[in-house]
């Protein structure tokens, strides 16, 4: 059974911005190496509530790596070295474009919207 719920935990930030996935959570959602994930990340007890989100792919060993770019970007809002925080974490499924819930009702709807504008420019 692959993720199928969002998963919520908090992870200290390991060396080379890494986070241990917990193993309940590999265990309960039966998650292999090189599953990719939509990843929200934020930092504990911080005073600024904002978010980055990335995806990201599970090594063989359960851990995610933050791209140095979004570790940047938390490092330069809260002004200081984030090695050894803890971090709250949301893992959420990745959707492929293809079984993306809506998308195909959207496209119907687009193409309503289409066929309406073409028989109203017609004279």
């Amino acid at each position: 059974m692959p993720l199928s719920e969002p998963a919520y935990f908090k992870a200290k930030l390991t060396a080379r911005n890494q986070i241990q996935l917990p193993q309940i959570i590999r265990w309960q959602f039966k998650i292999e190496a090189d599953e990719t994930f939509r990843v929200v990340v934020r930092v504990w007890g911080s005073d600024n509530y904002e978010e980055e989100t990335f995806l990201a792919k599970t090594a063989a060993d359960g851990r995610l790596t933050i791209p140095k770019i979004t570790m940047k970007i938390l490092e330069e809002r809260e002004e200081k070295k984030l090695a050894g925080a803890i971090l709250n974490i949301s893992i959420f499924p990745q959707r492929n474009e293809e079984t993306a819930p809506g998308q195909a009702g959207e496209k119907k709807l687009l193409d309503k919207i289409q066929d309406i504008r073409k028989t109203l420019e017609k004279p």
